[in-house]
This record gives structure tokens, C-alpha cells and sequence, in this order.
């Protein structure tokens, strides 16, 4: 995520993917427009309320699901807006990664 997103993440990710952010970035990065929009927090207000965040992971896992992931190797919204089974939530990420690279439209050689 880091990486590919060239941000710096704290060491507590559960924490740092609790409101959907990154993870919608990392969508988009990944497949751009996978995620139509997104909650982000504002100098004003600098923590989501619930529902966005909850709209956020939503539409991450929407975005999962467009380009094929299987139900079973996604977590719930639950186990990333809640910081559990941050292991389930590595693995959604990486279908996630996968999923997107391989489902990538190439160019056939003429």
C-alpha cells in the first residue's frame, strides 16, 4: 500500500484503514475510477463520522467485487471499521491487488 500509494502508513494499519481512505485510494490507484467517490476528512473535521466511513469501505469492497474478487477472500465492512481480523483484511486487499493486475485488459501482439 505504501508502496503503491507513496504514503506512509502507522504502524497500527487496522487503524489506518478504519475509515476507507486509503483503501479507496489504493482502488483507484490499482483500477482508476473503481471508486467513484470518496469521504475524505477535512482540516475542520480530521475523523470521518461512521456512515462515511462505513460508504467508504462499502465501495472498496464494491470495487473488489466489480473486477471478480470472490466473495469468500473478502472480509467484511464489519472486520475493517471495527480494527479485527486485520489478517482477513490483508488478504481482501491482496485479492484486491491481484485480482485488478490480472484482470488488466492487455495488448495482444500483432
Amino acid at each position: 500500500i505504501e508502496s503503491r500509494l507513496k504514503v506512509s502508513l502507522p504502524d497500527d494499519l487496522s487503524a489506518a484503514l478504519k475509515d476507507g481512505v486509503v483503501l479507496c485510494h489504493l482502488a483507484n490507484h490499482v483500477r482508476p475510477r473503481s471508486v467513484p467517490s470518496i469521504h475524505v476528512p477535512s482540516p475542520a473535521v480530521p475523523k470521518l463520522p461512521p456512515p462515511k466511513c462505513r460508504k467508504n469501505v462499502e465501495n472498496f469492497l464494491d470495487a473488489c467485487r466489480k473486477i471478480g474478487v470472490d466473495q469468500d477472500q473478502l472480509c467484511s465492512a464489519s472486520s475493517i471499521l471495527e480494527e479485527r481480523d486485520t489478517a482477513e483484511v490483508a488478504l481482501s486487499v491482496k485479492a484486491f491487488v491481484e485480482g485488478a493486475t490480472n484482470s488488466a485488459p492487455r495488448l495482444s501482439a500483432v
